[in-house]
């Protein structure tokens, strides 16, 4: 039996849709209905449905984020939205959300319902029965996998003797006849898990992965694939020459990454050795690549990456994060999120140029997310701090830490004032605005963003907003100048420079166009 749940503030719509869900003669129990947002996130912790039939046009906080709220609480439930209106960004926002559909309430029939709601409970149950199979999977490989985590811990013990070792593995079907190995791993990155699934749902995928890279090793270079720690897989792969090309196990960790891809929703990066080493070199070779985890930590997001060695990290930082700290407390007084995004983005920069060690950007981060936490009166997730500080990639706990602080900022403010105030088929630009702030973004970006074309999505916007859109992003930019100004020790140069304009002599230009004022003059007033 699935639970379903239906929210649309006209009470009439509400009972109709009631109404023919109970004609359509479905394995369907109604776990509530709501005509408010805060009543349906209410009620929505309470009963955690499965299915959502959720009212876009919601007063306050629309349906659409209300949908992102539902999500953060229960990754795996199927989303139906109903809408007057036909808009591009509503169905796209809708696509993102993975949405099973979009009905226009006026043209809504009994059969299109049944429709929709058959197509959400059939990939709800293929998801769920996914998990359920992996649950079976990994009760009845408990004991091997078990018995090859042990073989990987003597494999590292120093003590141990090495040909009982090997005979143990072979046992297990791990066999090394050839002198050479070349060592890697499989690393699961966690910002991508937490857009779906929960913190506590990775071990369950972590023995996911482990499954599909080990389905995939067999072949005629056979790789060893071993689960290490609680998001790493690490593999070793046995060759006759030192010097073998790394094309093999870079086919080989593709191959894994898109499995995991197409059947978890989940991305796995691969890293490896320079070379190959002789086998009873093992535990000299995990350590050095231990050691070289992070060393391509601000590189190329590459699926596959050679891990050498980086003696140029800065060991202690040149620059305290005081106003990206700062930009935290702005997004809480002035509601807008925006400073949540340009706080963490800010400070992937300065880490980036000073080329901070990784762990210090992480701990940065770590104190932004306790920062917030503590000007909310909320509660971080133990298990993000965990996973930050396994993460190995800046993008990776660049995501992780901004989607911690937009959940914490949302405990003290579901609803911004500032999209209360605006066309709500503005919102998915104005997302899009916040999350690059920095950036100097132009008609043809948001068109793209948008599939549009930028002719069209030109003449859309200024017929939709009244302006053209390098001025509608000018003003969203000097609305943010305005506030950052306001702030004490704050720089016209480091304004400009964290808004993404090129010198100040053109922001001071755009400013005074805006405000009326040029910034020394607003600065000093």
């Amino acid at each position: 039996m699935m639970t379903v749940m239906l929210i649309d503030d006209d009470v009439p719509m509400l009972d109709y849709v009631q109404h023919l869900l109970g004609q359509l003669d479905l394995e369907l129990e109604l776990a509530g209905a709501a005509s408010g947002s805060e009543q349906a996130l209410e009620l929505f912790h309470d009963s955690l449905p499965d299915l959502a039939i959720v009212d876009i046009g919601l007063p306050g906080m629309d349906g659409l984020e209300l949908a992102e709220a539902f999500r953060m609480m229960k990754p795996e439930v199927r989303l139906i939205f109903l809408t007057c209106y036909e808009d591009f960004h509503y169905s796209k926002r809708a696509i993102q959300l993975e949405a099973d559909d979009y009905l226009i309430k006026d043209e809504l029939t009994p059969q299109q319902l049944r429709d929709s709601v058959g197509k959400a409970m059939e990939r709800f149950r293929g998801r769920r029965e996914l998990l359920d199979r992996y649950s079976f999977q990994q009760a009845i490989e408990r004991n091997r996998e078990v018995l090859k985590q042990n073989f990987l811990k003597q494999l590292l013990s120093e003590g141990g003797e090495w040909d009982n070792i090997l005979l143990f593995g072979e046992r297990l079907g791990i066999s090394w006849k050839l002198p050479y190995l070349r060592h890697g791993f499989l690393h699961i990155d966690a910002a991508s898990v937490v857009g779906r699934y929960r913190y506590k749902d990775m071990p369950l995928l972590h023995f996911a992965v482990g499954n599909i890279a080990a389905e995939l090793s067999s072949g005629p270079a056979p790789i060893t694939a071993l689960m290490d720690g609680e998001t790493d897989i690490y593999l070793l792969w046995n060759t006759k020459d030192r010097s073998v090309p790394e094309d093999e196990l870079i086919r080989y960790m593709m191959s894994v990454r898109e499995k995991a891809e197409q059947y978890l929703k989940v991305s796995v990066r691969g890293f490896y050795a320079a070379e190959a080493v002789p086998v009873r070199q093992f535990v000299e070779t995990y350590k050095q690549l231990a050691e070289y985890r992070d060393h391509s930590f601000y590189g190329q997001g590459l699926p596959a990456v050679m891990l050498k060695p980086d003696r140029t990290f800065l060991q202690t930082a040149e620059s305290k994060p005081e106003k990206e700290k700062a930009m935290l407390s702005l997004a809480l007084e002035e509601d807008n999120a925006a400073w949540i995004d340009l706080a963490v983005s800010k400070l992937l920069q300065h880490a980036e140029t000073e080329h901070w060690a990784p762990r210090l950007l992480k701990e940065a981060y770590a104190d932004c997310v306790r920062k917030m936490a503590s000007e909310t009166h909320g509660t971080a997730e133990e298990a993000f701090f965990v996973h930050l500080s396994r993460s190995l990639r800046a993008e990776e706990a660049a995501h992780l830490t901004k989607r911690e602080l937009w959940n914490l900022w949302r405990h003290q403010a579901l609803t911004p004032i500032s999209d209360l105030e605006k066309d709500i088929r503005l919102q998915a630009i104005d997302d899009f605005l916040r999350e690059h702030v920095d950036r100097t973004i132009t008609s043809v970006d948001m068109a793209e963003h948008l599939h549009l074309n930028p002719s069209y999505f030109s003449r859309y916007f200024k017929r939709l907003a009244g302006m053209k859109f390098t001025d509608y992003v000018n003003r969203y930019k000097i609305s943010i100048a305005i506030s950052m100004l306001r702030q004490e020790n704050e720089t016209v140069e480091n304004v400009a420079y964290t808004l993404g304009f090129s010198d100040r002599a053109y922001f001071s230009k755009v400013f005074k166009k805006y405000s009326g004022k040029s910034p020394s003059e607003f600065k000093n007033a």
